[in-house]
């Protein structure tokens, strides 16, 4: 028995048939992403970074005001990011601002198809928006699930520490690739230990662990204490508990952006996983929430209606034992 199976937060019946109850609270930054149009040069802002993403995700998986975003922001952003999470049912309690600005990203399309992305104010402004534990608004009681996407930075992970020992809800960790170096690996088992889930996609899966195939990984991975969403794009995901691996399939949809479906497809497992404790039955979840993301451009607004479909499409993902 893990940690969290013993964790049961005060229960409601929704309109999915499922019982849920607390809040995902998502760890992790939100960023202003200023877009310049190659032919006109007009600039396009759109709100990006893993938080916002994870956060749309475990709002597709849950329910209206269910995923809290816990992100450092500026004054200035405040009001406009409080729009964009209110119109995907987020709970923006956990913004705390932070100067006038937050994280801006200045992104430029060249003409052979790369870009080149600059932060505006710096590493050292982007870090001070860095959201710990502490700054989660509500008692660990309220809390269904946290999410972290982060390095391997020793303060942070003893923040970390700090809270598990309040919280007995399943944590999940997405890692930052530019952790994902062999070298590191015994630094990364060290930190699964203050987790319940792992998420990693396949290239950062090569790097961490020198696998030169996806068998490699997997047997690896097998062995980080903690079920694991490996996660493979288009080609799906697999879901990893110890010697045990199921491939999960993708959901039938049109890809046009491939933006954020990585961390939507983790907010949405976490939220899934935390009320049915069923990690099939959330990547089924997750996979189909991720599709809704990226079959369009910029996050989808999210309401009861999306997340009946996405309900709907999780009943089609295939799963198969290897």
């Amino acid at each position: 028995m893990t940690r969290w199976e013993a964790f049961t937060p005060k229960a409601t019946t929704l309109a999915l048939g499922v019982q849920v109850g607390g809040k995902i609270a998502v760890l992790s930054h939100v960023v202003m992403d200023e877009i310049v149009d190659p032919d006109s040069s007009d600039i396009v802002v759109e709100i990006g970074g893993a938080g916002a993403f994870a956060a749309v995700g475990a709002s597709i998986a849950g329910v209206a005001g269910s995923s809290l975003i816990v992100s450092g922001s500026g004054a200035v952003d405040r009001p406009v990011l409080s729009d964009w999470f209110a119109n995907r049912e987020i709970d923006t309690a956990g913004l705390f601002s932070v100067g006038e600005y937050g994280p801006h990203t200045r992104i430029e399309y060249l003409a052979n198809g790369d870009r080149i992305e600059t932060s505006l104010f710096g590493l050292e402004h982007f870090n001070a928006h860095t959201p710990l534990p502490a700054n989660i608004p509500y008692p660990a009681s309220e809390l269904a699930g946290v999410y972290l996407f982060h390095d391997l930075e020793g303060s942070y992970w003893r923040a970390v520490e700090s809270f598990r020992g309040t919280f007995s809800g399943p944590i999940m960790w997405e890692i930052s690739r530019d952790a994902c170096l062999p070298r590191l690996w015994p630094v990364v088992r060290e930190r699964l230990g203050l987790v319940d889930v792992f998420s990693i996609n396949r290239m950062e899966a090569a790097e961490l662990l020198g696998a030169s195939d996806l068998q490699t990984a997997v047997r690896a991975l097998g062995g980080a204490g903690v079920p694991v969403v490996l996660r493979c794009g288009a080609k799906g995901s697999i879901l990893i508990e110890g010697s045990s691996a199921r491939n999960i399939g993708v959901a039938p949809t049109v890809a046009v952006d491939p933006t954020g479906g990585g961390n939507s497809y983790s907010g949405a497992y976490l939220a899934a996983y935390a009320r049915s404790g069923d990690g099939v039955a959330a990547a089924r979840v997750a996979t189909a929430a991720a599709s809704a993301v990226v079959s369009q451009y910029g996050a989808p607004r999210v309401d009861a209606v999306l997340r009946q479909r996405v309900a709907a499409v999780a009943k089609q993902v295939s799963v198969i034992n290897q």
